[in-house]
């Protein structure tokens, strides 16, 4: 190891990152991943760590603290070339849940005003999601973390897994895509206008395909997260979960949630305390070598909505769909047009890595 990459190993330990063992040293001179090296799970721990213990993250958010989140940055251009995501696990598909630990008091209030909405036609100019209190807004929320810029947020999902406890969203939104984890990890689900009216849950662990964490390629952006209890309460039992469908393919009719700051075209009012949504058809962008790996969608949604779900087949009787993809970027500040990747072996592998934790 050369004494440029131990100084900042370093540094960033300073600040309180993990630097993976074996953490590449210079991109730019380090051999394309293949495909199967690129979507293997690569998972980072709170346990042992004494600064990632569930209270002292719950304290260190305090009220200014959130107040100070900004959303982080979409993935940046380029990043270390890795094949097209490989799709030679078999497809596979499981079923949202309902929450079990009760929904507030004004859920037939929100339930009617989102059967309302299943009659909406597809937007792309996203709108704000008043039915809260109720699925599916319970199992989305803003995820807050600190990166070496300070206090960051993202938005995640609710996904259903044995652990009853896991959460998704892209890579960028745990790993600055250069083999460093951020930290501090706090999920506030069915968030509105300040109110947190489920409380909050802390991480235990996190994993992201290699091709992001070593590179920040952008057709492996997408993080799994496992939160620790709450109160004795894991988090589907009181909020639900979200159905997912991996290795499933590229053409789906879905919802798209998230907590932007602004739109792609830009357009004023956008705050970031609302949640809002997108209803489109999804589709393939292309074929290597031009967009390998990814998912499109119509939809404006900008800086703090990524991590935000793709669900297709979001019967809002139910307040289930299927996750078939995540807010990941814009390719231009001009246009709707957004991207996810495509969620394959990577995703497969991913979700195994955190379903039991």
């Amino acid at each position: 190891m050369n004494k440029r990459f131990m100084a900042a190993a370093a540094g960033a330990l300073a600040l309180g990152l993990s630097v993976p063992v074996g953490a590449a040293q210079a991109d730019e001179t380090a051999k394309p991943m293949d495909a199967n090296t690129a979507a293997t799970a690569v998972q980072h721990s709170s346990t042992g760590d004494p600064s990632q213990a569930p209270a002292r993250v719950a304290a260190h958010w305090t009220p200014e603290r959130i107040r100070a989140a900004r959303p982080v940055a979409a993935p940046a251009p380029g990043g270390r070339a890795a094949a097209p995501q490989t799709h030679s696990l078999p497809a596979r598909t499981g079923q949202g849940s309902a929450p079990v630990a009760g929904v507030a008091k004004e859920a037939k209030e929100a339930a009617d005003a989102a059967d309302a909405a299943r009659t909406l036609a597809d937007v792309s100019r996203s709108e704000v999601w008043t039915a809260h209190g109720s699925m599916p807004a319970t199992t989305v929320g803003k995820l807050y973390f600190d990166t070496p810029k300070g206090p960051s947020e993202c938005t995640a999902s609710v996904i259903n897994s044995p652990n009853k406890s896991l959460i998704w969203t892209a890579g960028h939104c745990a790993s600055d895509g250069n083999g460093h984890w951020y930290s501090n990890f706090r999920f506030v689900p069915d968030y509105h206008n300040g109110r947190q009216p489920l409380g909050a849950w802390t991480w235990k662990s996190a994993t992201t395909p290699k091709g992001y964490l070593n590179g920040g390629n952008k057709d492996y952006d997408l993080a799994v997260l496992t939160l620790w209890p709450q109160n004795g309460r894991k988090v589907a039992d009181v909020t639900g979960s979200q159905g997912y469908k991996f290795n499933s393919g590229y053409t789906w009719h879905a919802y798209e949630f998230g907590y932007p700051y602004d739109t792609h075209p830009a357009r004023s009012g956008i705050t970031g305390q609302d949640l809002r949504y997108c209803v489109g058809t999804t589709w393939r962008p292309g074929t290597w070598p031009f967009q390998p790996g990814q998912e499109a969608i119509h939809c404006d949604q900008g800086h703090g909505a990524s991590g935000g779900p793709w669900l297709d087949d979001l019967q809002l009787s139910r307040g289930w769909g299927y996750l078939i993809g995540n807010v990941s970027y814009h390719g231009s500040e001009s246009s709707d047009e957004e991207r996810s990747p495509y969620l394959g072996d990577a995703a497969v592998k991913a979700y195994d890595a955190e379903k039991n934790r």
